[in-house]
């Protein structure tokens, strides 16, 4: 086409905006004004004034689309109304906001338009394939590069910039999490929503009593609770979500184990933990735990670390209600037989109008043959561990007292000699293995391994470093915590004030307390404790403060010797 048709063009304009393509202010967070859409707008209406021959047929406008695929909605829109012949003209205020993939622009522009024979304009560029010679020809694809390579450096930029903010623990996330809401004063930073707050609070007590994910979605559903999505929406935040099934969102399992596994809600911000490959695709892959960003104190916590762990075990557990109950059993998922291992299994016997519970061996019940029944009441179970508990608990209050008497300096450089010693045993550990593997590097080089040998060898090398490292992650944030006043111990301590005086057996105190009950063929009880390893520390420290006292006391008493 190199002369101007006599004819009615039946034109649609498009209008793009992106922040990707570098169409927001990076500090600031605004549109620049040049490529805004009313700017954009304007320029082409003008544009059409002053072209008689054009007549508007519709305005296509993707507001917030990036230009580096053409994976927009009104974009497709478009195309779908130059294929069906209502348009034949398609004006953009210049190629940029056209798109910004050198290779795709040019398929559109050089081969499909053509095709469909649709003229396309782009103003500020002085661009009409009506009048196109030579030199057009050739300067397009250079534009289009160059526009492409913009996009490239603007994504570095972008990323680079929400690097940083994450590293200085700044929320930058268009939406805030359930629960919270974002400063008026400062878009990175968050602050307590009490409503929701309270809500989540809920969510997490409830898990810790026994109920399922399911069962708490349908108890908020019914308390007329609104969705997290429809309670953004209720604020005034246009908030959209891909999971919406029906007019009004209900609360479903899938968002209340979102909100139960969320770790933001311990005052710890974690980003990062997905990323895309390129600035040309928007498929999101998830990174290795390794590289999230995680940065504590950031904002208010609303659910403590103890009670957030203790759900995440529960999470794993994955015990399930009886199909007539709203909530599991206190003891569910915490009995075994002593014997054969298998889980024990409860039982309801009807007696004479009566009902009794028991429970036995699950190997038994499948195979009788390969256990013994290990059959119990249920009642003299629940009161034997009742008062295991007490006992333990009323140990441990004795404890704290013990520990409120030494010097906190005294049980901190304790604390922090002991986590030295495990990160020293741990660097050896990566560096003998990381020899270790240079070395079958070496072997399979000289022939003395096989290539499976070898392979075999690495791998299980590379793990045992893995999880060195892991350990010495771990023990690096319990220096830091102690370091910080917060020292696991004594907050592990603290918590148990609150069954000083428990009378009943209780899911949450249960899942607090008790790993394991086994109980063998003569219904011997055993009852195996959580957190082994602090209470064998502080007994272990309070040990050898005794015996520093004692011989501190025994040197006093010895008598004087007179020099003469």
């Amino acid at each position: 086409m190199n002369q101007i048709i006599d004819q009615t063009y039946r034109v649609a304009i498009y209008l793009r905006l992106s922040k990707d393509d570098g169409d927001f202010s990076l500090s600031g967070g605004g549109k620049t004004e040049s490529n805004s859409i009313h700017n954009q707008r304007e320029l082409l209406m003008n544009y059409l004034a002053d072209h008689p021959e054009m007549a508007l047929v519709g305005e296509y406008k993707d507001d917030g689309y990036t230009g580096t695929n053409f994976d927009r909605p009104d974009f497709q829109r478009m195309m779908m109304d130059i294929r069906k012949g209502l348009i034949n003209c398609v004006i953009v205020k210049d190629l940029s906001r056209f798109g910004r993939d050198y290779i795709d622009c040019g398929k559109y522009i050089e081969k499909l338009f053509p095709k469909l024979r649709v003229r396309f304009i782009a103003v500020n560029d002085h661009y009409d394939t009506a009048n196109q010679g030579h030199a057009d020809s050739l300067l397009v694809p250079f534009k289009n590069l160059i526009n492409d390579s913009y996009s490239r450096d603007i994504s570095i930029k972008v990323r680079s910039n929400l690097a940083v903010k994450r590293q200085q623990g700044e929320y930058i996330s268009n939406f805030a999490v359930y629960g919270y809401r974002k400063d008026p004063e400062n878009k990175n930073r968050l602050l307590i929503d009490n409503y929701a707050a309270s809500i989540v609070r809920d969510i997490f007590r409830w898990k810790i009593d026994g109920y399922s994910p399911n069962a708490i979605a349908e108890r908020l559903n019914l308390a007329g609770v609104l969705s997290p999505m429809e309670y953004k929406q209720s604020q005034g935040i246009g908030f959209e979500t891909s999971f919406k099934k029906s007019s009004v969102a209900e609360w479903s399992h899938v968002a209340v184990r979102r909100i139960l596994k969320n770790e933001i809600y311990t005052g710890v911000m974690v980003q990062g933990k997905r990323t895309t490959p390129n600035y040309k695709t928007k498929t999101q892959i998830l990174k290795d735990e390794s590289e999230w960003v995680r940065i504590s104190g950031t904002h208010e916590a609303i659910i403590t670390r103890t009670d957030f762990e203790l759900v995440q075990r529960l999470m794993q557990e994955d015990t399930r209600a009886c199909s007539t109950d709203t909530a599991v059993h206190p003891l569910s998922g915490r009995l075994f037989c002593a014997d054969c291992g298998a889980p024990l299994v409860r039982k309801t016997v009807s007696s004479r109008g009566k009902k009794y519970i028991y429970y036995i061996c699950g190997s038994y019940k499948n195979d009788s043959s390969s256990c013994t029944q290990h059959r119990i009441k249920e009642e003299l179970l629940h009161s034997t561990v009742l008062v295991a508990i007490q006992q333990q608990v009323a140990l441990l209050l004795d404890m704290e007292q013990a520990l409120k008497k030494v010097k906190s300096s005294t049980w901190e450089e304790a604390e922090l000699r002991k986590i030295d010693q495990s990160i020293e045993i741990q660097e050896q550990i990566v560096e003998r293995n990381n020899s270790l593997r240079m070395g079958v590097y070496e072997d399979l080089q000289a022939g003395i391994l096989s290539e499976e040998e070898y392979a075999s060898l690495k791998e299980d090398f590379s793990a045992r470093i893995a999880a060195a490292r892991q350990a010495i992650g771990q023990l690096q944030s319990r220096r830091s915590a102690i370091q910080d006043g917060l020292g696991e111990q004594k907050n592990w301590l603290e918590q148990f004030r609150q069954f000083a005086e428990v009378k009943e057996l209780s899911r949450k105190l249960v899942v607090s307390m008790i790993d394991r009950v086994s109980i063998s063929n003569r219904n011997e009880i055993a009852v195996e404790f959580c957190h082994k390893d602090q209470f064998q520390c502080i007994l272990e420290f309070l040990e050898e403060q005794k015996t520093a006292a004692k011989r501190k006391e025994n040197l006093t008493l010895l008598p004087r010797l007179e020099v003469v």
